[in-house]
């Protein structure tokens, strides 16, 4: 693949999905990234688990919330502590020099994330991590880039390095959640 960059498989995600079984009260604390004006990811839920300190935004207008900052470990960090392993051994592994935001995603069956690209100073800063938690068949991670269309199917316990610079989306053609951990981590090793 041209677009998706196997990094390792394998993990053992099964306690990361005990936990998230245990408190789904973690899902959709924060909603900015899921409610503006325009959203791709009206169709997601999600889980802050590090990312810009909520409480320094002005509530009033999110527009600042991938500018420039240092992350703060959120609540969920806590309650999900077989994370903790699989972070920082990403981290280890590509050699990251920070660690940036940490998000979990949920794509509800028959949902999608729409075609978008990203861009601010967090997506420019960071190389960006993905791994499936769960991934039911007809569930795809689509990319559009240089005239080449590809769609990832990944299995579950893989991870892949992304570009989200590129037009990206989700659809979720199963009757399963789609659950993604999502690692943003500074390191050398990845740029494009």
């Amino acid at each position: 693949m041209k677009h998706f960059r196997l990094i390792f498989e394998g993990i053992d995600v099964r306690p990361v999905l005990d936990q998230l079984n245990a408190h789904p009260e973690l899902w959709n604390q924060h909603g900015p990234r899921r409610t503006y004006t325009g959203t791709p990811h009206l169709g997601s839920s999600d889980i802050w688990v590090r990312f810009n300190d909520y409480a320094k935004l002005d509530p009033s207008d999110f527009s600042a919330l991938s500018d420039e900052h240092i992350p703060v470990w959120y609540s969920a960090w806590k309650v999900l502590p077989a994370l903790r392993p699989i972070v920082f051994g990403l981290m280890a592994h590509v050699e990251g020099e920070m660690l940036g935001g940490v998000l979990i995603t949920k794509v509800s069956p028959q949902g999608s994330i729409a075609p978008h690209r990203d861009a601010s100073w967090h997506v420019e800063y960071y190389s960006k991590f993905y791994v499936f938690l769960t991934s039911p068949k007809g569930a795809i991670f689509g990319c559009t880039h240089e005239n080449v269309t590809e769609e990832l199917a990944p299995r579950v316990g893989e991870c892949y390095f992304f570009d989200n610079r590129k037009l990206h989306w989700v659809e979720n053609r199963s009757d399963e959640d789609r659950l993604t951990l999502i690692v943003c981590i500074r390191t050398d090793r990845f740029a494009e």
